[in-house]
């Protein structure tokens, strides 16, 4: 069987080298499946704020600390994390998160007081920290090495499925049967997954020169990964911090409502599945002919910068969507390339590394949200923001891809 066809088998076949010569789609289905979960259960939770805060009887701004739990529970755990998963079987990690994260999203289902449902959210944010970093890692080293663009891609694309087509649907179920009912079912569908990978996932054993649990943070000692990192943070920063506000900016310029505002969601997932989907392709070909992902990753910056000061200066709304679709078909294809890249880095830290740019990923979000909330939305001082935060992850992949060739 040739490399570049699908495999009969499910376990990654290696030469002495330690790369895989054929890449296991079986296996790689089902990590590609809990992501499309994690991925729907991540976004539908902010769209039933409302709903759940009258249910539970909070104010809506009381009752989005359930949003805040999880991300500050992934962002702190991820990383210390990593460093012991790098010691494991993935298998091991990925079954352990997964089943954490299914208790947590059925302990929010029968969740009664917000403080249960916060506990139940920060239970399934560390469910996601023990697990996604370990599907990446094993994404990246169970591909065949011209095939690692689109196994990765492929993660990435189910991931922003899940976006796409989670919060309708959870809208719906909750519309049908209650809010409880979207967490119970996350946790019905992911339940026989996770006991599949438990069985059937196999893969090459990754090997760690610590069990230390601060042994993530030694990634940061090699500009080749910190550089990396630092672009992830300031790209989502301008990425999504920005796009935090363009509800309002639709609302505010077009007089958009509630039901054109939900459409504009599903083309920002359309964006991005588009951008991880195109960027998969684009990086085994551009890796054959010597140009890395640290390069990709800088022109995507680069289109973002364009795509956003568009979409935020433009006074047509139909310019305004089509910029805010590159906007993220862009921010889609860079966090593939990065995904693609640092899981290859190094190979005896990629949980550690990948860990750390999810990490990145979530507190970006934050800084973004923060350096933009002062100013007018799509005023100069909001349109200079965003795109300075784009420059600056653009100049340090570049930065990154220089260091590489030199």
């Amino acid at each position: 069987m040739t490399g570049s066809g699908p495999a009969t088998g499910l376990a990654p076949r290696l030469p002495a080298g330690g790369e895989a010569v054929v890449t296991p789609w079986a296996r790689c289905a089902l990590l590609y499946l809990f992501l499309f979960l994690m991925g729907a259960e991540t976004f539908l939770v902010s769209p039933l704020l409302p709903t759940i805060a009258t249910d539970l009887r909070v104010s809506t701004g009381a009752a989005a600390q359930v949003v805040t739990a999880y991300v500050l529970t992934y962002a702190v755990a991820a990383p210390l994390l990593g460093g012991f998963s790098d010691r494991f079987p993935r298998r091991f990690f990925i079954t352990v998160g997964g089943v954490l994260f299914v208790g947590g999203n059925l302990l929010c289902a029968t969740a009664d007081s917000l403080t249960a449902l916060t506990a139940a959210r920060a239970l399934t944010g560390l469910g996601g920290a023990t697990a996604a970093p370990a599907i990446w890692a094993y994404l990246s080293e169970s591909a065949a090495p011209h095939q690692r663009g689109r196994a990765v891609a492929t993660g990435v694309s189910g991931y922003a499925l899940g976006q796409v087509l989670g919060v309708p649907l959870g809208g719906l179920l909750s519309d049908a049967a209650g809010w409880p009912w979207t967490f119970a079912a996350v946790g019905a569908g992911l339940a026989p997954v996770v006991l599949l990978i438990g069985w059937r996932l196999k893969g090459p054993r990754p090997t760690a020169a610590s069990t230390s649990p601060l042994a993530g943070f030694a990634v940061w000692r090699q500009r080749r990964l910190a550089l990396p990192l630092l672009s992830t943070g300031f790209l989502q920063a301008g990425r999504l911090g920005a796009y935090t506000f363009v509800g309002a900016l639709f609302a505010e310029r077009y007089g958009y409502d509630t039901a054109r505002l939900g459409l504009i969601g599903l083309l920002v997932g359309a964006g991005s599945l588009t951008g991880s989907v195109l960027l998969g392709q684009l990086s085994d070909r551009a890796r054959r002919r010597g140009i890395g992902e640290n390069v990709l990753s800088a022109g995507c910056a680069l289109v973002f910068v364009g795509a956003s000061v568009v979409a935020l200066v433009s006074t047509a709304a139909v310019v305004s969507l089509a910029a805010v679709f590159v906007w993220m078909v862009a921010g889609g294809a860079f966090y593939t390339s990065q995904q693609t890249y640092l899981g290859g880095a190094d190979p005896a830290r990629r949980a550690s590394v990948i860990s750390w740019n999810g990490t990145l990923d979530h507190l970006g979000v934050a800084l973004g949200t923060a350096l933009l909330s002062p100013w007018a939305v799509a005023g100069p001082g909001f349109v200079a923001v965003t795109a300075v935060l784009g420059l600056t992850a653009a100049a340090l992949s570049a930065t990154a891809a220089r260091r590489a060739a030199g």
